[in-house]
């Protein structure tokens, strides 16, 4: 009977260690996310919707990303779909995804002049709205308000797409100002037909000054990734050289040299 009861004891005592260990975790991360609220001068970054999602939205897509002290805090989304807003936020504290606030706001049905009830895009309610709290990588509590849309099936797998998303907008925000410095026109010195231009994380192609192509591009320690969306062709070039009037790349796989001329 000592034994038996010696057990309960154990057990209540690691159970009750368990609830107040979560209970303090959970008012850490609180007051990580007020912190990070508080910040007035955050350096913004955005991504292309392009490069956040698979198919276009009904009615405009949009991710940006806060930066505090050189550290992504936070992640704003949203993403306009055929009968609603949805509404993601993502909080990081060093590095980490600490929490997710997910919302469903459907457009506000109104009549027209034709006596018509149509959606306007600009008026929303909340009708379905999760809070997601994590603690290295694992969910430890996750609270729901309201009823999700029944054609609109709520995120759960946030921490992979989150790490993706950061991963992504750190690129662009540690290698930001070789971004800055492609941005424009840039003539090809052997043949000024030839011309590409940049702009933000696009670049043109132009032959004999007709436009070729498009294609995405990133940079990864001095080197300048060039490549089609949904395709796996990737073109890689060396920046050997980038001043406000000159671009040399070399092609990492041909290695032959491309110099360019800047123009306004």
């Amino acid at each position: 009977m000592k034994q038996f009861v010696l057990t309960i004891i154990i057990l209540c005592t690691a159970y009750l260690s368990f609830g107040q260990g979560k209970q303090v975790k959970l008012e850490n991360i609180k007051d990580q996310m007020e912190i990070i609220d508080s910040y007035t001068e955050f350096d913004t970054f955005y991504l292309d919707p392009e490069e956040f999602l698979d198919k276009m939205a009904d009615h405009g897509a949009e991710l940006n990303g806060f930066y505090e002290h050189e550290r992504l805090k936070k992640i704003t989304r949203k993403v306009g779909t055929r009968k609603a807003d949805i509404l993601t936020t993502f909080y990081f504290w060093n590095d980490q995804l600490i929490y997710v606030d997910y919302k469903q706001k459907p457009y506000i049905m109104e009549t027209n002049d034709y006596g018509q009830k149509v959606p306007n895009y600009a008026k929303t309610y909340t009708k379905y709205e999760s809070n997601h709290f994590f603690n290295n990588g694992d969910v430890i509590e996750k609270k729901e308000i309201g009823y999700s849309m029944p054609d609109v099936s709520p995120e759960e797998d946030f921490l992979a797409y989150a790490n993706k998303m950061k991963s992504l907008l750190d690129n662009k925000f540690y290698n930001k100002d070789t971004y800055e410095a492609l941005q424009g026109r840039w003539l090809y010195m052997e043949n000024t037909d030839d011309y590409i231009i940049f702009e933000g994380t696009i670049r043109f192609n132009f032959y004999a000054g007709k436009f070729a192509n498009r294609l995405k591009t990133r940079i990864d320690e001095g080197v300048l990734e060039c490549f089609f969306p949904m395709d796996d062709r990737i073109y890689r070039y060396k920046i050997d050289n980038l001043d406000e009037n000159v671009l040399t790349l070399i092609d990492l796989f041909s290695k032959e040299q491309f110099m360019y001329a800047k123009v306004d």
